[in-house]
């Protein structure tokens, strides 16, 4: 069995070394064939090679007396009105009124109280876990902005839903209440929140 694997051994490694023999022979019978090997270029990072570089130079630019066919813009009149410290324009008296961004005074048109954007509470984990259900009246007030402030809890069925009841109320927006044209602060707005099983 030895003698097998060894003689399969040697009888390719004789047939492999042949092939190649024979395949370097056809190589250098080929017309056009290279007779010498080709000069190898070592690279020899210790030697420092210098290297041509050119730099463009521009033509000089002519002194400022110089230039007479150049016209400047004309500069743009100084406005009385100019900008504020925050870089926000100020109107002059005969301009129109500012329109859009923050209301402010006379930037409304008179009116009621009106409620723009109203915020469902998220319901308790620690209630929901319970599978307790309740309500929470709660009492606010709506700034000349519009926002809520001063949010306090007027009567609940359980003292779990009061946290949430407050941050949602402080998440309402309102339109503000409107007299000649300046917006109040109103005082006293309730609303309640039902927290229900059925709507999880």
């Amino acid at each position: 069995m030895f003698a097998r694997y060894a003689s399969a051994v040697t009888t390719g490694t004789f047939m492999t070394f042949g092939l190649l023999y024979l395949m370097q022979l056809l190589i250098s019978l080929q017309p056009g064939a290279e007779s010498e090997p080709r000069p190898r270029h070592y690279l020899n990072p210790f030697k420092m090679e210098h290297i041509d570089t050119k730099v463009e130079t521009r033509e000089e630019i002519p002194p400022r007396e110089k230039l007479t066919n150049t016209k400047l813009p004309p500069a743009r009149p100084q406005q009385s009105s100019g900008f504020g410290a925050t870089g926000v324009p100020l109107t002059t008296p005969d301009a129109p009124p500012l329109t859009g961004g923050i209301p402010g005074p006379g930037m409304y048109n008179d009116g009621p109280l009106v409620a723009l954007v109203r915020v469902s509470p998220v319901y308790p984990a620690r209630a929901l876990s319970q599978g307790l259900e309740g309500t929470v009246i709660v009492q606010f007030d709506v700034s000349a902005n519009g926002q809520v402030v001063d949010v306090v809890v007027v009567e609940s069925s359980h003292s779990l839903f009061e946290r949430a009841a407050i941050e949602a109320a402080e998440r309402f927006r309102f339109k503000p209440r409107v007299v000649d044209g300046i917006a109040l602060k109103t005082h006293g707005i309730q609303n309640l929140f039902r927290f229900s099983l059925d709507d999880q």
